[in-house]
């Protein structure tokens, strides 16, 4: 990815209209953080980061694979330095405000076996060489390639049988599943993706 490519995804951030959920809505705020780095030797694609979350009993998202990220402290000055501080916590990477290229939509998910949340995502670019080494949080972690986040043959449908039998789309690469929340933040990344003009190959 080159200087030039994250510059249009970065106008291309900016002129999404800016879809944001009002604090009457959810009791907690969250951020997560979607970080594409270089692609990889023998690449011909930018990756984004996916961490494996452990398996904690009682947690929501508990075995996800998922975006970087958690709830706001009340020391954080805002959801960018949540995005940020969380990102450090748990993948040892440290990214600077000017890193972040932008943010998405922000999403509440609306279950009863899931707490009033409101997630904000963020958009950064990894420029310096870091290396990733999560903590007690997560379980490991990949990098994939835009092109197979978007690509049709890695489509998949995963179905849930508690409390009741439903369908969620979802990706699957290599085993790692993507759905739920963590989907739909991908699919409106692509989507404004899509929208970026003349982008590098």
């Amino acid at each position: 990815m080159t200087r030039e490519w994250s510059e249009r995804l970065r106008s291309a951030l900016a002129d999404k209209p800016a879809d944001r959920i009002p604090e009457t809505e959810c009791e907690i705020r969250a951020a997560v953080t979607l970080i594409l780095r270089s692609p990889a030797a023998g690449g011909n694609d930018p990756e984004v980061l996916f961490v494996r979350r452990a398996r904690v009993p009682g947690d929501p998202w508990s075995g996800h694979v998922a975006l970087p990220g958690g709830r706001r402290d009340p020391e954080d000055a805002d959801l960018l330095e949540t995005a940020r501080r969380e990102t450090l916590e748990e993948t040892d990477l440290r990214l600077e405000r000017e890193d972040h290229l932008g943010r998405l939509g922000e999403i509440h998910p609306r279950s009863r076996h899931l707490p009033s949340i409101c997630v904000t995502p963020f958009v950064a670019w990894l420029a310096a060489d870091q290396d990733v080494c999560v903590n007690h949080e997560l379980t490991g972690h990949v990098w994939i390639p835009v092109s197979v986040l978007s690509d049709p043959e890695y489509r998949s449908t995963l179905v849930r049988e508690t409390p009741s039998a439903r369908e969620f789309p979802a990706i699957d690469f290599e085993g790692d599943v993507i759905w739920g929340l963590t989907f739909e933040i991908v699919a409106d990344f692509l989507a404004v993706l899509a929208n970026a003009p003349e982008r590098d190959r």
